[in-house]
């Protein structure tokens, strides 16, 4: 059954972890928030490893140049054939929406890869203009509509011999999710249910709520995929880094709390993005399809969605998300009928 020790958490953080030998070459990658941290790091290897096109986004035109800048000056070497920085604000329905079209419009016809990066912790419950908790818009509900809107791209001239990927960074924290979620049968509504202020947990037990549901994401959207797949969904658990995600927390008890464990115990922001890159480009996909990696090797999930209970949660989940995506969108629905079997 998929648990978290401390022992195998510490032997993971000190394990070096493997660049995957593949080429990006001739790929069109996509990595959400790549202006700092994971995104940053990833999109670099990327450029490295001599991707075609690769568009990295970020929050807005001021944050998209500067990254440019730090792209074009760490991957000039082995320069990339293109590089491009696109604002996309993942607390905005609106701002991912206008992506899609964007890229419908001046994008490539295929996209070779998606990661489904960014993420955000804030202590005070704060909702977004769309009306949801700003973490399960920014986690969970907004990288979801991006992957679904690009969903035709992904699967665009692609083969199962040479599948594109779609990768969602998650975290080990999901492990941690087994007891909040012992009422959810009861639940009629999952995400209007922890949307509220009501549902009563802390703010590190949202945020671990928010990389569940990407995991659920990636298991249920990789189940109504044809088989053998012409797109590998993964995600991924990229470890305890030295990131900046804690930043608006860092003047509390809790964020004096968190640095010193960082302090003990993280792992560089490169070695981290290193699972990422490994999803996008190893050669061994299949293995990887719908599944949850950590350290570079397919690991089980928490125990919870490993039960009955919490598989019947993930479908529920799935409905509930495709029903509230829906209305922000026309056409999630379409997507979903026309590339995704009913089940």
């Amino acid at each position: 059954m998929g648990k978290l020790s401390f022992w195998s958490f510490l032997s993971e953080q000190i394990r070096d972890l493997p660049l995957p030998k593949e080429s990006a070459n001739g790929k069109t990658i996509t990595v959400a928030g790549a202006n700092i941290g994971l995104g940053l790091e990833a999109s670099i290897h990327f450029g490295n490893k001599k991707s075609n096109l690769l568009i990295a986004t970020c929050r807005d035109a001021a944050k998209c140049e500067q990254t440019l800048e730090v792209l074009r000056e760490r991957c000039a070497e082995t320069q990339p054939t293109s590089i491009d920085s696109w604002p996309l604000e993942l607390s905005s329905f609106d701002s991912v929406r206008s992506f899609a079209d964007r890229f419908d419009v001046e994008g490539p016809e295929h996209l070779d890869v998606l990661v489904a990066n960014a993420g955000t912790f804030t202590l005070v419950y704060t909702q977004t203009q769309d009306d949801w908790e700003i973490m399960l818009q920014v986690n969970y509900l907004s990288l979801a509509l991006l992957s679904i809107l690009l969903l035709p791209h992904l699967l665009r001239s692609t083969t199962c011999d040479d599948p594109s990927r779609l990768v969602l960074v998650s975290s080990l924290g999901h492990y941690q999710c087994d007891p909040m979620l012992k009422d959810s049968h009861n639940w009629d509504d999952v995400l209007g249910t922890i949307n509220t202020e009501r549902f009563g947990v802390s703010a590190q037990s949202r945020y671990n709520l928010s990389k569940l549901f990407q995991v659920t994401f990636t298991r249920e959207l990789a189940a109504r995929l044809p088989s053998p797949t012409p797109l590998v969904v993964t995600a991924v658990n990229p470890g305890l880094c030295h990131s900046s995600i804690m930043r608006d927390a860092k003047n509390s008890l809790f964020g004096v709390f968190f640095a010193v464990v960082k302090w003990l115990f993280a792992r560089t922001t490169e070695m981290g993005s290193r699972n990422i890159v490994y999803a996008a480009l190893a050669t061994n996909e299949q293995a990887m399809h719908g599944k949850y990696m950590s350290g570079c090797e397919v690991v089980e999930e928490c125990d919870y969605l490993l039960s009955a209970e919490g598989k019947a949660f993930s479908q529920k989940l799935w409905r509930d998300t495709i029903h509230v995506l829906s209305k922000v969108d026309d056409r999630v629905s379409q997507i979903i009928s026309m590339y995704l079997p009913a089940k």
